[in-house]
């Protein structure tokens, strides 16, 4: 039988004859990705309500925290800086009381993008609000003009990790990100990095499977080769 595979559904507003609305969405390469690996997807509203998060975590046989706007800075407690581009704390208030509950669970977790960094956030580390706040030398991450499955930047990967068994020591990848880990989240570990230092993956060392990385992997279902669909497969094998 196949796994359901709950995929958080973020809040996007919708522009149709001149009237706007926020519709929770999630991006079909995710769907595609899922299906592609052997999972059924299944989107989960943004409904922060204790029934609701108990009943979406009871349902699923994995999760998958997708990408998406920027991470309130109050949520790690910090104030705005001015690069901070466009939150929603309700929706991170929701992410990370479902991100607890699923954690709980053991069940397999992917993260992706914003995800990597909610996922911080709820082991308890902090963000770069802009990557340029890491310091000289850090290279451009947020590729706007890279066509879907384009490739951007290297990553090189650590021993031991997901990542390594699926790739080697290093993987190139696409770069769509402004925001990134700062202070690492306790029970977490760093599993790559890019060549300016700023993290890419991590996985959480005390859960059976929590996968999470930086970059857009289900971006790459457009690309005949789609490469990184082996860490769908891998996330999807995880659940049997």
């Amino acid at each position: 039988m196949k796994p359901i595979i709950g995929i958080m559904a973020h809040p996007t507003l919708n522009e149709y004859r001149g009237n706007k609305a926020t519709i929770h969405s999630c991006g079909e390469n995710y769907l595609f990705s899922v299906e592609a690996a052997g999972g059924i997807p299944l989107i989960l509203p943004i409904f922060d309500d204790p029934e609701a998060l108990d009943r979406y975590t009871a349902m699923c046989d994995a999760y998958i925290v997708p990408g998406g706007i920027d991470v309130n800075p109050i949520s790690y407690g910090e104030q705005p800086h001015p690069l901070l581009e466009a939150t929603r704390l309700d929706y991170d208030e929701y992410q990370l009381h479902l991100i607890k509950r699923m954690l709980r669970t053991e069940k397999p977790m992917l993260a992706i993008c914003r995800g990597i960094q909610i996922m911080n956030v709820a082991f308890g580390g902090t963000l770069y609000q802009d990557v340029s706040l890491h310091g000289p030398g850090t290279m451009r991450h947020s590729q706007r003009e890279i066509m879907p499955g384009g490739i951007s930047h290297k990553v090189i990967i650590e021993e031991g990790s997901i990542l390594q068994r699926l790739y080697g020591n290093e993987l190139w990848t696409n770069s769509y990100h402004h925001q990134a880990i700062k202070d690492l989240g306790e029970g977490l570990r760093v599993t790559a990095r890019a060549e300016d230092g700023i993290i890419e993956a991590v996985e959480a060392v005390d859960h059976p499977y929590m996968h999470a990385v930086q970059w857009h992997p289900e971006s790459f279902f457009v690309r005949k080769d789609n490469y990184m669909l082996p860490i769908f497969e891998d996330f999807i094998k995880a659940c049997k």
